[in-house]
């Protein structure tokens, strides 16, 4: 007996608030169990010698941003999706606006989704869902090099940090199991077969088109483009961690960030909790440990850098809020 929509999505959400709360109750803990621990310490993590860096994070966070929607934007022309590059910026910070507040940051990609349909049509649907999807596989995938890389140029030969590369070696050739799958054709159709035998035929139908989308991206010049765009990209938002850092006066080298903000970045990105909050946190905090950083700023810089993606998101809330009709002459998907 199938379950009711209403109360499988309550179920859900119940367990999404649970594994958001109960890290979010432990990372508090481990800040308030120290005995000379005072509220006034977090007031102390800020100064006017916090302005500055503050301001440089948001300057890196906004031209990711740019560079970001770049890529989408080449993304979406392999699918013959093609708009402005101005107006897909409208529709990519409006989809940062709605990250913030859904589940594992994947609100917006729907949204951005619904948006280029709203633009193009119903034909663009799996064009958009492709282009997006991939979009934000291609992103984890390339920030889990900087951790690989970081590894060994400087974590290779230290036994406390060693450990952390194993998960990213893993992560790494998960990525490359999916993008193979995903863009070559003998492995595309094996799975495709495989699936149509235990799922139903209207979802292995579904599933061959989407796959036969993805072939549009077997382009040796795209994928190069889209890797300079990605190193712009990811670099970027790491930095915005790195002076968030600065901003409360913890003093650690660039590379401890591009060594642990990939692995936060990927957790975060699961749908498991609401908005990412709670198990990015508690990872943050864990892993920073390990690089002298009091619990306390380890989770402010975190909390620091959404705050820095709420302030710009706000563009994209205004032209939510404003809306606005497609443009009729020459914006529309193709």
């Amino acid at each position: 007996m199938a379950m009711n929509p209403k109360i499988k999505s309550s179920l859900v959400f119940c367990l999404k608030l649970v594994v958001t709360i109960v890290p979010a109750y432990i990372v508090y803990r481990n800040i308030v169990s120290d005995p000379e621990w005072d509220i006034g310490d977090l007031y102390r993590l800020f100064s006017w010698n916090s302005v500055l860096p503050f301001v440089l994070a948001l300057l890196c966070l906004g031209l990711s941003n740019f560079s970001a929607c770049l890529q989408w934007k080449l993304l979406l022309e392999k699918q013959n999706v093609h708009l402005k590059y101005g107006h897909l910026l409208k529709l990519y910070y409006v989809g940062l606006f709605f990250n913030n507040f859904m589940p594992g940051n994947v609100g917006g990609d729907v949204k951005k989704i619904y948006d280029i349909r709203m633009q193009g049509g119903q034909d663009t649907v799996g064009a958009g869902l492709t282009a997006t999807f991939f979009d934000r596989l291609f992103g984890l995938f390339f920030v889990t090099l900087f951790t690989l890389g970081m590894g060994a140029l400087f974590f290779v030969y230290d036994d406390m940090q060693r450990a952390f590369i194993w998960p990213s070696i893993w992560i790494f050739l998960g990525f490359c199991a999916m993008f193979a799958c995903l863009c070559s054709r003998r492995l595309g159709r094996f799975c495709c077969n495989l699936a149509s035998k235990v799922l139903p035929a209207k979802v292995g139908a579904r599933l061959v088109r989407m796959f036969m989308r993805f072939q549009a991206f077997r382009s040796f010049k795209l994928w190069v483009q889209i890797s300079l765009l990605s190193a712009v990209t990811q670099s970027l938002r790491i930095l915005v961690h790195y002076y968030c850092g600065n901003a409360v006066g913890v003093d650690l080298s660039i590379s401890w960030y591009f060594y642990y903000i990939p692995l936060v970045a990927i957790i975060s990105a699961l749908p498991i909790s609401i908005g990412g909050f709670g198990p990015r946190e508690l990872l943050a905090q864990s892993l920073f440990a390990r690089a002298g950083v009091p619990g306390l700023e380890s989770v402010v810089i975190q909390l620091l850098a959404y705050f820095v993606s709420l302030v710009l998101s706000l563009f994209g809330a205004i032209t939510f809020l404003l809306g606005g009709k497609p443009d009729e002459q020459g914006d529309r998907a193709k």
